[in-house]
This record gives structure tokens, sequence and C-alpha cells, in this order.
């Protein structure tokens, strides 16, 4: 026989409206929340829009698919990690959080559509995507070494028609607001803004990402690639970098590079274009080439900032908060792109933002101009290949 006390748990356990009704009134919850599991954004538009796949993409920037997808690796990770006092199921969260950096609402806005405290929003968008980050990381952005640079060169081959590329190399600015309180949080921001240093694929897909800060000062705007920590990695820790090989149809062996615009430094392990002001017909088919793959960032980054609303507008955040955010979206960009590729909407959109790319503007400083003998002549080995093997059309 069940005890009078063990049946009244076991109502409580198994009934979510009660249970919320109970955590409702401890924590003195406002009169218009206390309905939102009938009323609130997630438990009116849900499930129908998973019925409408078109209206599901517009609301969250993925597909039904790719949801399911990562709510299927969040649900191990994220009832340990979000500790929300209100009864908040993992659909709601994730569904919560793609809303917010699609289509850039405040919490605020959202605490209205959901009938959730402020800082409860704030508080779960947050820690999700702070599980997503730690979830999935390691499957679509995993840590380079020698083989995935590998790899990543045999595409930019087949792809663009540069041997042994490793990546495109750029960054782009994320403004920062700043404000005094926002959301009952101090803000206390030292960066003006922050940027992300990133390296791509030839698909797309961001290989390696970094995240600094440009201080509030008058040189602040200038991104110096010489002090980034990937520079460091890449200059003390060699072995990431594949061994030089030769180029197809040549018995000329050269090293594997990086490919980035004239704000960076001419590296033995990155080129960049010669100088406008010193173009003959050769280092002009050198750029050509060069531009062909380094083209491929300027497409990551547009279609990170087209598809995530939330960066059409300065990030009204802490510091260390907008680092997660554009953190977590270079991540998501990877995810979508593995299950749907060609599938997602603004990634077909890939070719026209390739063919308006444009160079990220980046100041050049004195600390990017020296080259060393062994660059200049790495990349004028590069220009006479590229003469002499010209782009089948």
């Amino acid at each position: 026989m069940m005890s009078l006390s063990q049946l009244c748990i076991l109502c409580f356990e198994s009934n979510l409206y009660l249970r919320e009704d109970i955590v409702n009134i401890r924590l003195g919850v406002q009169e218009v929340n206390r309905n939102r599991h009938l009323k609130g954004a997630f438990h009116d538009l849900y499930e129908d829009y998973r019925r409408n796949p078109d209206k599901f993409y517009e609301y969250t920037k993925v597909s039904v698919n790719t949801f399911d997808y990562i709510l299927q690796h969040l649900d191990a990770h994220i009832t340990q990690q979000i500790r929300s006092k209100r009864v908040v199921t993992n659909p709601e969260k994730l569904f919560l959080t793609l809303r917010y950096l699609a289509h850039g609402l405040s919490f605020k806005s959202l605490s209205h559509s959901y009938r959730l405290g402020r800082s409860t929003v704030g508080n779960i968008i947050y820690q999700t995507l702070n599980v997503i980050w730690r979830a999935l990381r390691r499957i679509h952005m995993p840590s380079v070494n020698q083989s995935i640079f590998k790899k990543k060169s045999d595409d930019f081959l087949m792809k663009w028609q540069f041997p042994n590329c490793m990546g495109a190399i750029g960054v782009k600015n994320f403004p920062i607001v700043k404000s005094p309180n926002i959301g009952g949080e101090r803000m206390n921001n030292k960066y003006c803004s922050l940027v992300l240093q990133a390296i791509s694929d030839a698909d797309y897909k961001f290989t390696v990402i970094e995240v600094v800060g440009r201080e509030c000062k008058r040189d602040g705007n200038i991104f110096h690639f010489s002090t980034s920590q990937f520079k460091k990695v890449l200059e003390r820790q060699q072995y990431i970098i594949p061994p030089g090989q030769k180029l197809p149809g040549s018995d000329l062996t050269l090293p594997h590079v990086l490919v980035g615009n004239a704000g960076y430094p001419l590296k033995t392990y990155l080129m960049r274009p010669y100088p406008s002001l010193k173009l003959d017909n050769e280092r002009k088919i050198f750029n050509d080439r060069l531009f062909r793959a380094r083209d491929t960032i300027d497409v990551a980054f547009g279609v990170l900032t087209n598809k995530w609303h939330i960066f059409n507008k300065s990030l009204e955040t802490n510091t260390k908060h907008a680092v997660l955010i554009i953190k977590a979206t270079c991540l998501l960009h990877n995810i979508v792109i593995d299950k749907d590729g060609n599938n997602d909407k603004d990634y077909k959109n890939c070719n026209t933002l390739l063919s308006n790319a444009k160079d990220e503007k980046v100041n050049k400083s004195k600390r990017n101009s020296r080259s060393s003998f062994h660059a200049i002549a790495i990349r004028d080995k590069y220009k006479n290949y590229f003469v002499n093997n010209p782009i089948e059309t």
C-alpha cells in the first residue's frame, strides 16, 4: 500500500503544471508569467512550427533536423549545467537561445513573449551557449593538427586551385555597447569592441577562432597579428603544420601556408598579396589566385553575420558574455554547414557573398611590414608556379 505522503510525491513529480504552480508561489513569480506553460511563445509556437519547416527555420535559423541534433547532444549536459529556478524544458531553452541569436531581440522582449523573468532569460541563454560550446566543439571545431591541415589543403587545391593552402585567415570586428548597467548587470567593459580572428576552410567553415579585445585608446583600432595567440602557436608549435610537399605537376616543393590580406605580415607559413603599387602581370596572377582562396574567410564572416542578426547591432553585454556569443555562433555556423550544407538557405547565398566579398579593413602597422628573405622567396616561387600553371576554364 502506498502511503499518503508517497502518493503526494508521485502526483507532484508527474504533474508539470502542479510543480510549476508551487514553484511560482514560492518564488513570487509575477501573475502574468504564471500561465507561461499555456500562453508562452514556446508552448504557443514550437509544435506548430515543427510541422512547418519554413516557419521553424525563419524563427530559429536552423532546420528541424539540425535543432534535434543539437538538442540530442545537449540533453546529456544541459540539466547538470543549467540550474534554472523555473521549470523550463531543454527544447524551450534551445528554442529561446536560437531565437535570441537569430533575431537579436533584447532580453526584455524575450521575457514578455516567453513569460519569463528578464534575468531568467539571460541566465538560460548564456548557460545554454556555454553548454553548446562544451558539448559540440570537439566534434565540429576540433583542435588543429597536421592531418586536419593536410585535409584542408587538399580541399583548397580541388575547389580553389591553391596548393598547400591550409586555410584563409582574416578578422571581423564586433562592437560592444558601453553602458553602466544592462539588465541589472554592471558592464565594466575594458574593451570598445572584440575582434574575431579566424581561419576558414574551403567550405567556409571555421577551423580556428581567436577572440581578442580592442581597448578604447587612440591605437586601439589596430589589430596586431604579431601579438595574437595563434601566431605564437604557429611559430612555437611547428608540428601542427604539415611538412612541405611538391606542387601538382611540378618538382617544386613548397611549405604549407595560410593566405591573408594586406593587413597580415608575409611569413613562411602565411602568404599576403603583392602591394598594389608594384604590380606587374605576374604578380597580378599571384594576387588573383590568392584572393580566390582568401575570399572564403569573407564568405564565412558574411554567412555568420547574415544568419545571426544578433551581430546587426552592437553587443549589449559584458566582454565575457560577448566572447561566448561569438564563439558559440561560430560553432553553430559549422554545425549548420555540416548537417545541412547546400540545403541551408543562408549557405546558398555563399556564391553571391563571394562575388561581392571585400577585404576586411585592417590597419597596417610597421610590425607587419617586415618580411624575411625566405618568406619573400617562397611567395615568388608560388607566383612563378601560378604563372606557369594557370587555372583551366
